[in-house]
């Protein structure tokens, strides 16, 4: 027989009722934006410090333009002295004036904030009752504020300037490979143009290796992936020059040998008309002596 506390065992606890609070959802993707801004205490960075960084390090965190815009956007809002010590960089634009600005609708301006924030580049700063709103003192200070805190920014900027480093780095490298790849293929063109002018037999092997090396270099974006492919190119640019070479020294070598090959006659070609001297005595008054000294004349 089976006893009840056996025939539970095993079985998951049936999930606790969901009830709608009004609360904003929160993904596991948010949790640690929001440890991250924690951590913030201002001091002497600037807001424009923190957007320059950020944007300057976008293109390489594969952030997309909308993204870029609104953090751009949102920056509007916040002044110099919510970065300082003791301050934090909180902005409350309604979701009706951001959807309006960005050219959204309120719904898609939702799922962005949403985005924002998995992206660790804001945290939501929720009201009790769910709306957005801040005020200042006569000093333009802070004294409460709900919406979007931008201190993630803040934290990450050291991240974002290394970030934006590495990445002029990269294009810079590959920038300087490309280049290698284009005087590798003017140089191939140019081997392959002087065997035809010579009449010289192209060499097909090196001809179908060029074209599969050449081929597949504007999908490579990466330094790393294109610098074998360019090296590979080169090569095979070195190897159709030396070929050329080889092309060339054997017709030369050939010419020289046929040359050397006909025999010279002595006696000249039949073809030939003879020299005859003419020249006559130095004195022209005086005859050529015959044989006993008698003079002719």
């Amino acid at each position: 027989m089976q006893l009840p506390h056996q025939a539970e065992r095993g079985r998951m606890p049936p999930p606790l009722p969901s009830r709608p609070t009004g609360l904003r959802r929160l993904t596991p993707a948010m949790l640690p934006t929001a440890r991250l801004a924690d951590g913030f205490a201002g001091g002497d960075i600037t807001p424009g410090q923190a957007l320059a960084a950020f944007k300057a390090a976008a293109p390489f965190l594969g952030i997309g333009p909308r993204v870029a815009q609104a953090i751009d956007w949102l920056f509007r809002f916040t002044q110099p002295q919510d970065w300082q010590l003791g301050a934090r960089p909180i902005v409350w634009p309604s979701a009706a004036m951001m959807s309006a600005e960005l050219g959204i609708t309120e719904t898609q301006t939702k799922r962005l904030n949403r985005h924002l924030a998995e992206l660790r580049l804001i945290v939501m700063r929720d009201s009790p009752n769910g709306k957005r709103f801040g005020h200042r003192d006569r000093s333009g200070r802070i004294i409460e504020a709900y919406g979007f805190d931008l201190s993630p920014i803040a934290q990450r900027i050291e991240e974002f300037r290394a970030l934006a480093e590495a990445g002029r780095e990269e294009r810079a490298a590959v920038a300087k490979l490309r280049r290698r790849a284009s005087i590798a293929r003017a140089s191939l063109r140019q081997t392959w143009e002087t065997f035809r002018e010579q009449e010289i037999d192209l060499p097909a092997p090196l001809r179908t290796a060029a074209q599969a090396a050449s081929r597949g270099l504007k999908a490579l974006d990466s330094s790393q992936r294109l610098k074998p492919a360019v090296e590979a190119l080169e090569a095979i640019a070195v190897d159709a020059r030396r070929a050329l070479e080889m092309a060339l020294a054997g017709a030369s070598l050939e010419q020289t040998s046929i040359s050397e090959s006909v025999e010279m006659c002595p006696k000249g070609h039949a073809d030939v008309p003879h020299i005859t001297t003419t020249n006559q005595g130095l004195n022209p008054n005086k005859g050529l002596f015959a044989g006993g000294g008698e003079i002719l004349r």
